[in-house]
């Protein structure tokens, strides 16, 4: 749960030497079966380097051309597409579900500026084909043996034997420069209806009739009007919305007297991946439906590898695994913070503190409308939900030990910042990490992680320093995610995966990492005093 207090700041070598240094060269293999055509594990030799270098080739002459013909708009375009280097953060991609052919700039009209235009979609289907075989790549490189343990018998299986990550950051840059690339959009989990690709759970509904708007989600085909002009259905009837001119002059006692309320009074919304029930306007429950959404674009980039086993990840990235629907998530919505305490008073008493909660018997994540909610509540709260449903885990992860990590991911997705082209998540300067310095530095607060790691649900809850501690683990999650290149980001997902299995004990980090505590806490302060 997130609480008032949590606002207030109360590899393989393939990711570390090879692709970030541009030198990795990924050979030929032999063709492997599959149910349906023959694929090839890695289609052809890649030199990661060559890419850039071809990259750059490419992009040079289409800026030439476009001087030569004073394009400067298509040539703002062509320079700007190369993303920022992804130094101190992660990058999360939107995707947009069209061919990039479809989103041609209108002010195209001349032939001369169409070749340029084609000849860059080119450039950027050719660096997609590199990047995806790299990709492949990632999803099936075994562990070298400077990952084993140290003093590990050479029989003893590697820690950690896929690099899925890395695998999925290479999905989604080749999806940049190529949103139709099918191999690509089927691995991370897309199937296309028409023209455009759409996720599993979308295409279900396409398939049954559906119809879909921002404002009111996905309904029965003609409903949408409907609702346009300030009806709702519900309980099998259809009533009509109240106007402002019905509301009472002075606020009444909470309408919500158990969890279960909302659902007599409440209308539905449904997004892509969630099923909102709410007593609130249309207009709140859109903007949570697309915060949600936000949080699943970017949890499938930044913790996807927790969704399946290697042997899974192999055969998406291979080709021999196909998307499926999963269940709509589920979320409630009240209309302000008085229904949210009195509706889930029964269930939590300390609901009071909290500005939202995932709900673990239930499995339903609970917000409120209006004042006092905010994004980076959503964004907490939906990765708890993330976490728990979209694999097999145990209802009492974290109880035991390491249920530190549970909650430092969830603050690690608070840091999502709005760009041009996506988000950035982390940074030592975005979210609470800014606080984690500050109460090391300069407080020299530091609870050693030999301890931390220790502590199940209960002990630390109860601990004393809690709110010191909420800052120190957003700062940890940094480091394990963005600290020395990465170094540490698969481990960690990794102990995630334990963690929510219930397969972890107090030594999984410093064994997956392959350090020991003390010299991880050290780490840890040089990562923030940069």
């Amino acid at each position: 749960m997130r609480t008032p207090e949590h606002r207030r700041g109360v590899a393989l070598l393939l990711a570390v030497a090879g692709v970030a240094a541009g030198a990795l060269t990924v050979t030929a293999a032999e063709p492997v079966a599959a149910s349906g055509p023959v694929v090839t594990k890695v289609a052809a030799t890649v030199d990661a380097a060559k890419l850039d270098t071809d990259w750059a080739t490419s992009v040079g002459g289409l800026l030439r051309r476009c001087q030569v013909g004073g394009h400067g708009a298509l040539a703002a375009i062509i320079r700007d597409w190369q993303l920022p280097e992804e130094a101190d953060r992660q990058y999360v991609l939107e995707i947009p579900p069209a061919p990039p052919q479809s989103m041609q700039p209108d002010w195209i009209d001349t032939p001369f500026q169409q070749a340029i235009w084609d000849d860059f979609l080119a450039a950027r289907r050719d660096r997609a084909a590199g990047t995806f075989a790299l990709a492949v790549a990632a999803s099936q490189l075994q562990a070298t043996p400077s990952r084993r343990p140290t003093g590990a018998a050479d029989s003893a299986p590697p820690l950690l034997e896929h690099d899925a990550t890395e695998a999925i950051r290479l999905l989604y840059r080749s999806l940049r420069d190529d949103p139709d690339h099918p191999r690509a959009r089927e691995a991370g989990g897309w199937v296309k209806r028409e023209d455009r690709w759409v996720w599993p759970e979308a295409a279900r509904r396409l398939d049954k009739g559906d119809e879909y708007s921002p404002e009111f989600g996905w309904l029965p085909r003609g409903r949408q009007q409907r609702y346009k002009a300030g009806e709702r259905y519900a309980q099998g009837r259809w009533t009509k919305v109240a106007g402002p001119e019905d509301k009472p002059a002075t606020p009444s006692r909470s309408a919500l007297a158990t969890p279960t309320d909302i659902d007599k009074q409440g209308w539905k919304f449904t997004s892509d991946h969630w099923q909102i029930t709410t007593t609130a306007g249309p207009e709140a429950a859109a903007s949570l439906a697309m915060h949600l959404e936000e949080a699943h674009t970017a949890w499938n980039q930044v913790f996807g590898g927790f969704q399946y086993e290697p042997a899974e990840w192999e055969r998406r990235f291979e080709g021999r695994s196909r998307p499926k629907p999963m269940d709509p998530l589920v979320a409630k919505l009240t209309a302000d913070r008085q229904d949210y305490i009195a509706a889930l008073e029964p269930l939590e008493p300390a609901i009071v503190r909290t500005l939202g909660i995932y709900w673990i018997p239930t499995n339903t994540a609970w917000f409120f409308a209006g004042e006092g909610q905010e994004t980076t509540t959503v964004h907490h709260e939906a990765t708890h939900q993330l976490f728990a449903e979209k694999r097999r885990t145990s209802p009492l992860a974290g109880e035991r030990c390491g249920f530190w990590a549970i909650e430092a991911a969830a603050c690690y997705m608070e840091s999502m910042q709005r760009t041009t082209w996506g988000w950035t998540v982390g940074g030592r300067d975005a979210g609470r990490a800014p606080l984690a310095r500050e109460r090391l530095i300069e407080d020299g607060f530091h609870v050693p992680l030999a301890e931390l790691t220790a502590l199940g649900r209960r002990a630390f809850q109860a601990d004393p320093r809690l709110p010191q501690i909420y800052s120190e683990i957003s700062g940890l999650a940094d480091f394990f995610m963005n600290g020395q290149r990465a170094r540490y980001r698969q481990a960690f997902v990794e102990y995630l995966v334990r963690i929510h299995t219930g397969t972890v004990d107090a030594d999984t980090l410093a064994r997956l990492c392959q350090k020991s505590y003390g010299e991880l806490d050290d780490e840890y302060r040089r990562h923030m005093a940069r």
